[in-house]
Order: C-alpha cells, then structure tokens, then sequence
C-alpha cells in the first residue's frame, strides 16, 4: 500500500509539472494547414547571404486608427512547387508593397487585420515565434525607418510557444482579434516611377528559433524587390539595416501574406458611362468623377475602354453623391451608398452640350452650325462619326435647353 502512495505521489508530481511546462496555445498565432505539395531544395544561412548595401534608418512613430480591416493588401504565397527557406538568429525584414489603388486618399495609413507566413519547420516540436513591424522612408530603394521591437498587438503580442506536429511547410497565420486588428502602420510611398509606381512600403518580420525558416524564391504574386530584403542588425557597424541578395540569383522573396484595409476606406465603382447617341469609341477617353461625402467633394479621373465600360477606387464610406462629367454629355449624379467594398455604377449622359457649359442651348447650336460638315476630329461631332451633319443638328435641337446636374 506503502509504495502504492508512493508512486500515485510521483505520477502526480510528473503530471503537475509536465501540466506546467507543456506546450500551451497562447492565441497568437495558428498553424493553419500543413503545404504537403511545397518543398524546400535548400536552407539558406547567415554565410549565403551577399551584402547589398547598409541604408540608415531614423524613428518615427505610427499614429491614427483604422476602420475594418478585410482587404487583402499584399500576397507572395504558394501551395506547390519548390522553393528555399532562410533561417537566421536575426529578425528579418520583408518589405511589403501595396498598390495605391488600396488607398486613393493618399494617407498611406493600414490597420492589418491578418499576416499569413509561409515558414518551414525542420523538425517536429515547440517553436518559439515574434511578429514585427517596421514603418520605411520613401527612398530608393526605401528603407526601415525604425528599429524593432513594434510588436503585434493585444492577442498577438509575442514571443509565443507554437508546438508544430509535423515538419515541413507550413501556414502560419496570426490570431483572430476581437477587435479586427493585428497591428496598425503608417506607410511611406516608393517613388520608383518604373518598378514601384507611388506604391506604399512597410517592412514585416518573424524572429524564429530551432532553425525554422522563410520560405523564400520566385513565389507567385506581385512584388516590387524581386533582389534583395532587408535584415534587422543590431550593433552593427555601419548601421542596423543591412540589404542582402541569395545566392545564385535566387529571388529574396518570402512567402506572405497581409489582409487590412486603409485609414479611409475604398470603394471599388465600376460599370459604364454613355452618351446617348453617341456611337464612336470611348477608349483613349476620360471621364472626370467628383464624389460627394457630407461638405467635401473628391475628384478623380478614369479612363474609359471603347464601350465606355470603367472602374475608379474613391475614398470613404456612407450616404454620397457621385456626378460624372464626360463631354459632350449633360453631367449626371447619382445618389449611393458607399460600401467600402465595389458597387456598380452606369451612367447615360445626355448629348448636345459642345462647349461644356453643362446645358444645351444657342451657343452650341451656333457650333454646330459654324463646323457643319467639318471631318475628323471636332467638339461638334456628338455622334462620333467623324463628321458634323444633320444627325448633330439634330441632337441639339431634340436636347434643347437640356441642363445638367451639379453637386
């Protein structure tokens, strides 16, 4: 009975500490689904790595917050093929480059909701992991503009204990927050007129132990630096940023993903815009788009294909009113509900106003009648044929005293 006691006492002394010291989910970051069909050929090193260049870097800090975040704003990612890994004892910083299209307003703010990263895990077992963040500058290439640590927030602060059940490549993704935010940033914008149009750059990191790894190479999706990332420092020489290329040419690309959205949320509008009558193409043409949100009127501007189909992202959400010029058309506005995701929009303007004093009267009859029978190219031409004739006259006479809307 004695040594009965005695050995209940061990177990439970052994289960209260394995209790203690086991694997717990924290909530910070999940494995999401093993990528049977992605493999690593190789695992690049600290010694791989060919020094590019040592930019400087300057604080700065993030300010402001976000509405729903749900837009995805950056993916390199894969589900097959062959690729690299990199692991270092450093932190190491992929840049991120969104389309500007993501942020018309120009404020280069984003609330990211979700960060998705491909990362190979060698071996089975308990891997600790911390997310980072860095803001850039708009140089060129641009640069971090601050030094680590800007960690996730609330449920996804780190470091974390992740036990991985399996080797391989996995999807590795951040927690679910309550409050639809893993980290906020102010962004810079890229000049890079060739490569990186006015696109908006921060900088994403992982610090991993046990020699888990990025997946890196010519992953599928859009990306600006295809050569080079940037690895976090500290101490160094001359600088804590350092540029580095893979080997052989590989591309410096990690596998990631970003969900967010904007400071101010966009709206995708598309659909056609028309002028009755009007038969020649509009493609080269371009339609103006003011939008109307409360006393502030934004303008945008929007290139039409040849059946005058378009698309335009516009800023804000709620009750607006969107008028849209397009000569010789009478301007037309529509009343709408912005969704912040994309609506549909057709607009059939009214024809006969030549000289775009957004009513059709005795000066564009006068027009008319002043270019009649004049070819190729000319504001009186309101069906596009090429030529001014009776059909022109006759538009203005059907649409007189026509007046467009305004805002």
């Amino acid at each position: 009975m004695r040594h009965f006691l005695t050995l209940c006492v061990a177990v439970a002394l052994v289960v209260s500490t394995f209790a203690q010291t086991r694997w717990m989910p924290l909530g910070g970051w999940q494995l999401i689904e093993r990528l049977d069909d992605v493999q690593i050929v190789k695992v690049f090193r600290q010694g791989d790595l060919i020094p590019t260049f040592k930019p400087r870097w300057a604080p700065s800090d993030p300010t402001g917050d976000f509405f729903p975040a749900d837009v995805t704003l950056y993916s390199r990612f894969a589900t097959s093929g062959q690729y690299y890994g990199y692991a270092s004892d450093f932190i190491v910083l992929d840049d991120i480059n969104i389309n500007p299209q993501r942020d018309p307003s120009g404020v280069g703010e984003f609330r990211v909701s979700r960060v998705e990263i491909m990362v190979y895990f060698p071996t089975a077992g308990v891997y600790t992991i911390q997310g980072y963040w860095v803001e850039s500058d708009g140089g060129l290439p641009p640069y971090p503009t601050d030094a680590p640590p800007h960690t996730f927030l609330r449920s996804n602060q780190g470091p974390h204990y992740l036990f991985v059940p399996q080797a391989g490549v996995w999807r590795l993704a951040t927690n679910p927050d309550p409050y639809n935010e893993v980290f906020t940033v102010q962004t810079s914008v890229t000049d890079e007129a060739n490569t990186c149009p006015q696109r908006y750059n921060f900088y994403l990191g992982l610090l991993m132990d046990n020699g888990a790894a990025w997946v890196c190479g010519p992953l599928p999706g859009t990306d600006c630096n295809m050569d080079y990332f940037i690895q976090y420092e500290p101490g160094g020489s001359e600088g804590d940023y350092a540029g580095y290329m893979l080997e052989g040419g590989v591309p410096a690309i990690f596998g990631v993903k970003v969900i967010g959205a904007p400071t101010t949320p966009v709206t995708l509008i598309g659909g056609t815009i028309t002028i009755e009558g009007y038969t020649g193409s509009y493609s080269g043409r371009t339609a103006t788009i003011k939008v109307k949100r409360g006393t502030q009127i934004d303008t945008y501007t929007t290139n039409l294909y040849p059946n005058g189909t378009y698309a335009v992202s516009v800023a804000g959400q709620g009750p607006a009113e969107v008028l849209v010029e397009l000569p010789p058309g009478l301007k037309k506005k529509q009343s709408v509900n912005l969704t912040g995701t994309s609506m549909t929009l057709n607009f059939t303007l009214t024809n006969g106003d030549v000289n775009g004093d957004n009513i059709v009267d005795d000066a564009d009859l006068l027009a008319v009648l002043f270019a009649f029978g004049a070819t190729g190219s000319n504001p009186a031409d309101l069906t596009g044929d090429s030529v001014v004739d009776d059909a022109d006259l006759l538009i203005v006479l059907f649409n007189f005293g026509a007046q467009g809307d305004e805002l």
